[in-house]
């Protein structure tokens, strides 16, 4: 509404001054504040960086409790991933400026404020005229925008002006004042030495704000990542950040005394009921506060996986003819993040404008695992279903044709702004193999059928459960005699010591296979692998037992589980198998995106699937009788399959479980360009 509007509607209630306005809008402040310190309040200037989540509440609150001149900065706009917490997220102003929108709304609440805005945010060029006036400045920035957030606060003392700060925490609020003319500065309150890396800035700064940590609690740790610069954040949390900031600037503005600059530090979590004040002596410097660092850093490690980075996604040119290579590229590394097996990555790739071709690399997995190089197909199938996935972010049409021979298909990308994106883009980069137990919690019905109906447009596949006790229990025994054949024979032992990378170095080095602790193996466990590389070792170990031992491992894991499931495929022929690997992946994200975790167990189903395709020629004559000995039992336990017709896709088990840290790398992408 412009200004005019705005005048007329007060003129519609009497009202023709900014006097008058005053006098009636900030009538209810009467009673808390004097009509001299509303006058005062008037007048004052407070700078607020930031319009997001606890930024456009301050500027809010502010204005209601009569703040009359204000210097705010923002260079972001709206999207939805704001709604849950910051004041001017509305569907409407979804790719506006966060500036703009919350300038509207302080002038719709006052159309007399004095407002001086900052489009590109703030920095060192511009700070001097961000602070010029301010009496205050209310800290709004990101908590990941360190650097700036420390020239601001020296800044601010240099120039004899209060700086608060609130940060929303759990479902509460931490907060700190630093005064101009006593208590700590920034640096000597954070601890802050030069050179230090962001994350121990970050833990500096966290560690600083709230040194109770009260939210800790009660919140799930795993989804704080600092490599990341993500965690959770309430609109709760926010609203309690500026109750708190703005009573302390009324307390400063209007010199009401009872100051506590830092090392004073104040934290309030109404989930707890617990109200903290407190002296944090030395800062960040106090030897208990030093302590607690070390121990938060390393339970935040454990948050910060080790493997592949989603890049940053190009901005999309919309409805433009020719589509720009960097969202091709973005495109293609969508589509290595895909599984496959012992991480062999067997594909390869062209781009031709609006065109990405893939092809099958046949000499990136030549194991008996890969029969007929179906496992590779497989894996395809989910590189491809990834590309189409992630095409959706940028409302890109995918029209898909299957090729021939190592050609296994060509992607045409045309813009089509009606496309929508699949919610399930933002966990490709999330999807991984999990090896820890899983929770015995048994799966709801309504995930089920989620993960039924989220591979329904994929034709000729299907999804089979197993999720009652008596049942998985079968299914373990069976999957762990399977696992027998895989340790018993030389081929697939030394292919999989092949795959293992025993040193960070060698992972990155060689960016495919997996690093030793991938396998959540355990001390024991590594040292056990490390002790039988070599197949000799291994082959005196299995007739000691130890094979049995290892098979077992797959056993625990089916019964720690909330299900299994098989994904299979209508036919064995390579289209059939590349369906297959696109509904695998699909279930795969959809399990991420449920908060599930999921391990293959896909030795049995690739056995099965050489002795459908060939018989059991390759098999040594223990192995065919086990085989035969199990197949009936296996079969039993998937009475709606027809495994004389019927592809099998992939056996996993799925459940929740703690996060993994060490994740598969990828291979760069120019190294899988044709």
């Amino acid at each position: 509404m412009p200004m005019q509007s705005y005048m007329e509607k007060l003129q519609e209630y009497g009202i023709s001054s900014q006097k008058e306005y005053h006098a009636e809008a900030f009538s209810r402040n009467i009673g808390l504040l004097s009509p001299e310190e509303q006058e005062i309040l008037a007048k004052t200037k407070i700078a607020i960086p930031g319009m997001g989540g606890v930024g456009g509440a301050h500027l809010v609150t502010m204005v209601r409790a009569g703040i009359g001149r204000f210097n705010i900065a923002d260079f972001d706009i709206y999207e939805p991933a704001n709604i849950n917490r910051q004041f001017g997220a509305r569907v409407p102003e979804f790719g506006r400026l966060k500036l703009d929108v919350m300038k509207e709304q302080a002038l719709s609440i006052n159309p007399f404020l004095e407002i001086t805005e900052f489009s590109d945010g703030i920095n060192a060029e511009n700070m001097d005229r961000f602070l010029d006036g301010a009496s205050l400045v209310i800290d709004s920035l990101d908590f990941f925008a360190f650097d700036i957030r420390r020239q601001l606060f020296n800044r601010a003392r240099e120039k004899g002006i209060y700086v608060i700060t609130a940060g929303p925490l759990g479902f509460g609020s931490a907060m700190l004042v630093f005064a101009p003319d006593r208590g700590m500065a920034f640096d000597d309150y954070f601890n802050i030495v030069e050179d230090m890396k962001p994350e121990d800035q970050y833990l500096a700064f966290a560690m600083g704000l709230a040194p109770k940590a009260l939210q800790f609690k009660y919140m799930d740790a795993s989804k704080v990542s600092f490599k990341s610069r993500k965690g959770p954040s309430l609109s709760i949390a926010c609203q309690l950040c500026t109750g708190m900031a703005g009573t302390e600037a009324m307390r400063i503005i209007l010199g009401k005394g009872g100051i506590k600059p830092v090392p004073y530090y104040f934290q309030f979590d109404p989930y707890l009921r617990k109200y903290c004040t407190k002296k944090l002596n030395m800062g960040n410097k106090h030897p208990w506060q030093r302590i607690k660092a070390v121990l938060v850093k390393k339970m935040l490690s454990k948050n910060t996986p080790i493997g592949p980075e989603e890049p940053d996604k190009p901005v999309n040119l919309d409805r433009a003819e020719e589509i720009p290579g960097k969202i091709l590229d973005y495109i293609i590394k969508a589509g290595i993040q895909a599984p496959s097996g012992d991480n062999a990555q067997p594909w390869k790739f062209t781009k031709t404008n609006n065109r990405i071709t893939l092809y099958r690399n046949n000499e990136a997995d030549d194991s008996f695992f890969n029969v007929h190089q179906m496992a590779s197909v497989i894996s395809c199938g989910a590189v491809l279903e990834n590309m189409i996935i992630a095409a959706t972010g940028f409302r890109l049409k995918t029209n898909i044709s299957y090729g021939e021979g190592d050609t296994m298909a060509q992607v045409d990308l045309t813009s089509n702004g009606a496309v929508e994106k699949d919610p399930l883009a933002d966990y490709i980069w999330k999807r991984k193999t999990n090896r820890k137990l899983f929770e015995k919690r048994k799966a709801s019905q309504g995930l089920l059928d989620e993960l039924t109906n989220s591979i329904q447009s994929i034709q000729g596949t299907g999804i089979h459960f197993i999720t009652d006790t008596i049942n998985l229990e079968k299914l373990a025994r069976v999957v762990s005699k399977a696992d027998r054949i895989r340790t018993e024979r030389q081929d697939l032992h030394e292919h999989l010591f092949k795959m293992i990378r025993f040193s960070p170095d060698e992972t990155l080095d060689k960016r495919d296979g997996f690093y030793i602790k991938n396998l959540e193996a355990g001390v024991d466990g590594e040292i056990f692998l490390r002790t039988t590389r070599s197949w000799q070792v291994m082959n005196i170990a299995n007739k000691l037992g130890f094979g049995k031992i290892v098979a077992k491992a797959a056993y625990d894991a089916l019964i720690h589980s909330s299900g299994a499931a098989l994904v299979v495929t209508q036919g064995t022929k390579t289209d059939h198998y590349l369906n297959g690997g696109r509904a695998l992946e699909r279930v795969w994200l959809t399990l991420s995106r449920s908060g599930y975790e999921l391990q293959p167990m896909a030795a049995i189903t690739l056995f099965f699937l050489r002795k459908q395709l060939e018989g059991d020629k390759a098999f040594d004559p223990k192995h065919k009788k086990l085989l035969n000995e199990i197949e009936g039992e296996y079969g039993a336990l998937f009475p709606g399959c027809d495994f004389t017709q019927d592809g099998q896709v992939m056996l996993f088990r799925f459940g929740k479980a703690p996060q993994i840290k060490y994740q598969t790398m990828r291979k760069h992408m120019g190294d899988l360009l044709i």
